[in-house]
């Protein structure tokens, strides 16, 4: 009730829209509720998995859970300063790997704009009010996967902070097309339209993929084969 109160409230201010799934199946959370995300649990548990997970922040619940649970390796992106020192701290083993860098639509150094909230962790490539900035090595999501030698995502997480929509895009583009994709939309942004995320879920479902689980502006999207 909560949350149905919650998202009404959203939708009446303008910041957020009704939409229903594409398909029902079974699904379940891995990871806290704050830093959790919804998977299909249809994965043949012989098969290695492989995770890509973008945006880390102070809360890898998620990459944690799906490691315990599966026979995975999840590759973790993140350039934010406070972010790679918390990871670090964790002193993990090799199932989860750090690449210091962002995820774009565009290989280079671009700039990264800080939160002024010193409690708060999340960068964004996008124009946001900051007075903090820093410069990040980017990488397109084609880039990285011959960096890495990955030639198919079992999953993608991707929690970028408004700069999902141009991702989106170029993997598409890049004919690059995971199994599943867990997006947090960002249309809660000023610069940002629920037309854009609208838009940005038209182009996933128009390119094979089916919507199966809505979890705040969390979205759970799965490709038929």
């Amino acid at each position: 009730m909560i949350k149905k109160v919650k998202k009404l409230k959203r939708v009446m201010v303008g910041k957020d829209f009704y939409m229903n799934p594409t398909i029902n199946l079974e699904c379940k959370k891995y990871g806290s509720d704050y830093g959790g995300w919804y998977i299909a649990t249809e994965f043949d548990k012989q098969k290695a998995l492989i995770i890509f997970s973008f945006g880390l922040g102070e809360d890898i619940s998620f990459d944690l859970e799906m490691i315990k649970n599966f026979n995975c390796k999840v590759y973790g992106f993140d350039p934010t300063p406070k972010s790679i020192k918390y990871i670090e701290s964790l002193n993990l083993d090799n199932s989860f790997i750090l690449n210091e860098y962002a995820l774009s639509d565009k290989n280079g150094t671009l700039t990264f704009n800080l939160p002024e909230n010193e409690n708060h962790v999340s960068g964004s490539l996008e124009e946001i009010s900051s007075s903090k900035r820093i410069e990040v090595k980017c990488k397109k999501l084609l880039t990285i996967c011959d960096e890495l030698n990955i030639k198919h995502i079992d999953i993608l997480k991707i929690d970028i902070e408004g700069s999902e929509y141009k991702v989106i895009q170029s993997m598409i583009q890049d004919n690059i097309f995971p199994k599943q994709i867990l997006i947090e939309y960002h249309h809660f942004f000023d610069s940002i339209t629920n037309k854009d995320t609208q838009d940005s879920v038209n182009l996933l479902l128009d390119n094979g993929y089916n919507l199966f689980h809505i979890d705040g502006y969390n979205y759970s999207f799965l490709r038929n084969e």
